[in-house]
This record gives structure tokens, C-alpha cells and sequence, in this order.
């Protein structure tokens, strides 16, 4: 029941064990897995080994920062050395790397313990995890309601307390979703700021890698040991060392919050309740709340949709020509739909997309913040 802010500290003073944290978070995904379905793979020999490596580490003086020792999950797009990647597919069912992705080069670089793979819509292509060759995920509020997608195991991970924070991937709404869905923090970083190297790609100028956690605090703790530049990723950028934790402010007086009314008109009665009640908080907390109207945003969805599809169509090209079979089959649809797209209406799109990032761009000369509800039911 530890979240990370929490537990990093008991494990650095010795108060607690990374055993005991690590056999805490596998008794826990035994007891529920079999009602949530949120893994693919779990590492739990593996595991255990590795809390034991790190507790010898921490009492020699060894202790490397708030991730030693902790117990973590990631989404199966990560690529893992020696363990089976799946990335919910039948095609790669059987896949066992040889190499780490770069994002699990740096959780082990931190000394987390990762005690399993997540599962997801397949690909990453969803928003339901229900789109997975393993099975679907539940939500673990309601085991009759999705999870949300597609990193969707990572989130009920992390909301079911299966370890205090996961890592998964976001092309269009795969952490924020999930997150919200399952009652817990998501984090989708500026793009560029965490590596993409080793993961799979759904779209290549909309892929994140993102972060869920139990409080913000956790996330900034997550989000340090795995930024920065990275050569193998094309859209990796040149940034400061990490200060996440460092640098988070609880002092929110004088902020000025936008909110974007027309993203409201069509949510349900309970979100809107939900939402309003947020931003009274943040006005009772001294932050100015200030209507926008941001016309071009109303064209967004479209034009990430059309984006994502043309781009994930071109690629899994390969295997869809010769093993389109082996797809679950929404996903097979929405790939067939991705190779219809024109390069003139891919690139008509991109222009769109410059349209509508200016005039963000002109909405934060106003606000420091925009908020909205991140799904509408």
C-alpha cells in the first residue's frame, strides 16, 4: 500500500527491505492476477534475485537513489534481454530479445527491479485493453469495466497496488486514458525527453513513453533516473540533467489555468461535476482560472487519428502483407485503413498539425496551464 515516496525512503534507511517490498508486490499480483489479466509475463525468480543483489548493495553504502530496490512494471513494448516481448501479439508470442530497450537500460542503471510485463492492446494499437492475444485487461474497481488502453496492465498494476509506479507508452491517449480510468496518475512527458530506443512504435512523430504512479511526487521520482539524450532515438533532444522531484512546487498562487470550454460540451454530467470541482481547487488555491477558446483543437483528434493510422500502417507493412491473419482483428482493420491514406492527405494533415500546434503555442502566451478533462465518459 506504500507508494513510491513512501517506500524509496524506508528502503534507503533500512527500514524495509527490497525483498520484503518486492514479495509484497508478487503476493499481491498472485492474489489478483488471475480476476485483472494485467500481465503478460512475470519475472518473479528474476526479481526476488535481484532484491536480494540490491539489499546487500544498500547496506554496503551502495544505495543509488529513490528506484533501488523498488518494485516496477513496464508495458510488454519494452524489449528486455533474455525475456519474452510480446508487444500483445500472436506474432511475436515467443520473442525473446537479446537486448534492453533504453528505458529498462536505465531502471536497472537506478537498480529497480522489474517483476513483470504489462499487458495491452496489441501493438499498442487501442484504447480498451481488450485488444490483446492474451486477453483482455479489467479494471480493478469494476473487473466488469475496461481498464482503458492501451498500456492498461501498467495502470491497474499501479492502481490494484502492484508495485508503486509502471511505465508504459502513449500515442495518441494510452497512459492519460488508462490513468483516468483507473484512478491514478499518467504522465506523458514532453516528446523527445525519454528515449524511444528498444520499444515498439505505434507512430513515429506521436510516440511517448509515459509514466503511472499514485501521486505526482512518485511520478518526478520515476520520470529522473530515465530522461535524456539518446542517439539511437531520432527524436531523442538535448535537455539539462533531470529535476523533476528537485524542482516541484507546491506554491500554485498567481498560476493562470486555462480551460477550454468547448471540450466540455459534450462530456458526461459526472466528468464535468468532476472537473469543476478541480478547477475550483486550484482557484481556491490562488490560481487564476481563465476561459480560452482555442478553435484549431477541435480538429485535433482527426488529425492525430490520421496520423497515427498512415504511420502505423507503413510500419507493420511487412507483417501485415504476409501475416495479416495472425492480427486480432480490429487492429487488422485499422492498419488496412492506415495504407489508405494518401501521402496528400498525410501530408494535408501535417499541415493542420502546424496550425494547431501555433495557435497552442499563441493560447500559452495567455496561461501557464490548460486543463481538461482527459476522457469524456
Amino acid at each position: 500500500e506504500l507508494n513510491l515516496t513512501e517506500l524509496y525512503k524506508l528502503l534507503a534507511t533500512r527500514e524495509l527491505s527490497s525483498s520484503e517490498a518486492v514479495n509484497a508486490a508478487l503476493n499481491r499480483l498472485e492474489l489478483l492476477e488471475g480476476k485483472l489479466n494485467a500481465f503478460i509475463t512475470v519475472t518473479g525468480e528474476q526479481a526476488i534475485a535481484e532484491a536480494k543483489k540490491a539489499d546487500d548493495e544498500i547496506a554496503r553504502g551502495g544505495y543509488r537513489g529513490p528506484l533501488h530496490g523498488v518494485p516496477v512494471t513496464i508495458k510488454d513494448l519494452f524489449a528486455t534481454a533474455r525475456v519474452r516481448t510480446t508487444a500483445g501479439s500472436k506474432i511475436l508470442a515467443d520473442w525473446i530479445p537479446e537486448t534492453d530497450s533504453a528505458v529498462v537500460e536505465r531502471l536497472r542503471a537506478a537498480g529497480a527491479i522489474i517483476i513483470g510485463k504489462t499487458n495491452l492492446d496489441e501493438f499498442g494499437h487501442g484504447g480498451t485493453s481488450t485488444l490483446s492475444h492474451f486477453g483482455p485487461v479489467h479494471n480493478p474497481w469494476n473487473i466488469d469495466h475496461i481498464a482503458g488502453g492501451s498500456s492498461g496492465g501498467s495502470a491497474a498494476a499501479v492502481a490494484a497496488g502492484i508495485g508503486p509506479l509502471a511505465y508504459g507508452t502513449e500515442t495518441g491517449s494510452s497512459v492519460r486514458r488508462p490513468a483516468s480510468y483507473c484512478g491514478i496518475v499518467g504522465y506523458k512527458p514532453t516528446f523527445g525527453i525519454i528515449s524511444r530506443a528498444g520499444s515498439f512504435r505505434g507512430a513515429w512523430s506521436q510516440d511517448h513513453v509515459g509514466l503511472f504512479a499514485r501521486s505526482v511526487k512518485d511520478i518526478t521520482l520515476g520520470l529522473d533516473p530515465v530522461t535524456g539524450f539518446d542517439a539511437r532515438d531520432p527524436a531523442s533532444v538535448h535537455q539539462e540533467t533531470a529535476a523533476y522531484t528537485a524542482r516541484l512546487d507546491a506554491n500554485v498562487k498567481q498560476l493562470k489555468i486555462g480551460v477550454l470550454r468547448r471540450f466540455l460540451e459534450d462530456v458526461n454530467h459526472e466528468v464535468a461535476q468532476a472537473f469543476e470541482t478541480a478547477v475550483k481547487v486550484f482557484a481556491d488555491a490562488g490560481c487564476e482560472i481563465v476561459d480560452l477558446d482555442v478553435p484549431e483543437v477541435s480538429y485535433a483528434a482527426m488529425t492525430s487519428m490520421m496520423t497515427s493510422s498512415a504511420e502505423s500502417a507503413g510500419i507493420n507493412r511487412r507483417w501485415f502483407r504476409e501475416r495479416h491473419q495472425d492480427f486480432v482483428p480490429h487492429v487488422s482493420r485499422g492498419i488496412a485503413v492506415g495504407m489508405t491514406i494518401t501521402a496528400s492527405e498525410y501530408l494535408t494533415v501535417q499541415r493542420a498539425r502546424h496550425r494547431i500546434r501555433e495557435a497552442l503555442r499563441t493560447a500559452y502566451e495567455r496561461v501557464d496551464i490548460i486543463a481538461s478533462p482527459t476522457t469524456a465518459r
